[in-house]
């Protein structure tokens, strides 16, 4: 930076480009515990690299990198955590060590490398990099399957009650939880609304693990897949489903959506809304889901064409505490 606080273009462009290089020595300092180490306070290099087994030389030079980044801080060569680098602690609410895990594993991080494949051709980076779309590949290579399925567990339970909260859910008689897994979201909808009944539909492996035994017979549960049909309810809930799929997939899933939506009945879709002035966080998953599955995050405007298009109208979108927004959807009049 200057003497005027301003980053000159040229000094920008090269951050630009060591954004790869970055993600790996932030993911270095996490894998050797640096970012636990000095949680509890200000702890000397020395100190540091003793307890936590690493050479001492290249920490200081890391440290250094990670103190100009804003993840710690230097006081007389003694290194604390920033409020930033309490983010890479898992104890942290809102944490970021599962995306830290994922982002700079070889998997995501080769399909990243490939991603003028994307730009290219429109196709999803991670299929061309590794033969195999992305959550077949999972199935095969439990060592990144199950970590990953563990991360989408956990960031489900975190935001699930807030959208328990913020949408009328008991307005319904049913709701369906499309792809809905473990049935985590359903779970806080029908805890939050004792009078609702509810349906758990997905692939019968990914509901084997439920969370519902609790609710006995108010929830039914009901295998297959939403590319061939959903059952019939007045409420259907889909979370993060659409991002993971192109604009033709998602209208498949929705047309099915449309044709078993009872009458007066909300398809519900649960996915951040790429908005103006623009969040890096929206962007960046944007782009994720097209390097990884060829999905996109979307903008108001493409959400409502995708669903007239299948047979649906926008009715609006309400914000919750989390990133997700609520997209409320009825069937065209």
């Amino acid at each position: 930076m200057s003497s005027t606080g301003i980053t000159p273009p040229h000094v920008r462009a090269f951050e630009l480009l060591g954004g790869i290089f970055s993600t790996q020595v932030i993911a270095a300092l996490a894998r050797y515990g640096i970012f636990e180490a000095i949680s509890s306070g200000k702890k000397s290099l020395g100190i540091i690299a003793n307890e936590c087994g690493v050479n001492e030389n290249v920490l200081s030079r890391s440290m250094r990198f990670a103190e100009y980044s804003g993840i710690v801080r230097r006081d007389e060569d003694h290194y604390s955590l920033t409020d930033v680098g309490m983010y890479f602690l898992k104890e942290t609410p809102g944490n970021l060590t599962g995306s830290l895990n994922f982002i700079s594993a070889a998997p995501w991080r080769d399909s990243w490398s490939n991603f003028w494949h994307c730009l290219k051709t429109g196709e999803p980076a991670f299929d061309f990099v590794h033969g195999q779309a992305f959550f077949d590949y999972l199935d095969a290579h439990p060592e990144y399957g199950n970590p990953f399925h563990g991360y989408m567990t956990q960031m489900t339970s975190r935001v699930a009650p807030e959208i328990a909260a913020a949408y009328d859910f008991g307005a319904f008689e049913t709701v369906c939880d499309v792809g809905g897994g473990q049935g985590i979201l359903l779970k806080a909808i029908l805890d939050h609304y004792p009078d609702c009944k509810g349906i758990l539909y997905d692939m019968e492996n990914a509901m084997a693990n439920h969370v519902l035994g609790s609710l006995g017979d108010r929830v039914t549960f009901t295998a297959g897949s939403f590319f061939d049909d959903v059952p019939p309810a007045d409420c259907m809930v889909l979370k993060t489903i659409i991002h993971d799929w192109n604009d033709e997939n998602s209208m498949r899933i929705l047309s099915n959506c449309s044709k078993s939506l009872k009458r007066g009945g909300r398809v519900i879709l649960v996915e951040q809304v790429v908005e103006e002035p623009h969040s890096m966080m929206a962007l960046f998953y944007d782009l994720h889901m097209q390097v990884m599955l060829g999905g996109a995050e979307r903008t108001e405007a493409e959400f409502r064409r995708i669903l007239y298009a299948s047979g649906l109208r926008l009715v609006g979108i309400l914000p919750t505490k989390s990133p997700m927004k609520i997209i409320e959807a009825t069937a065209l009049d």
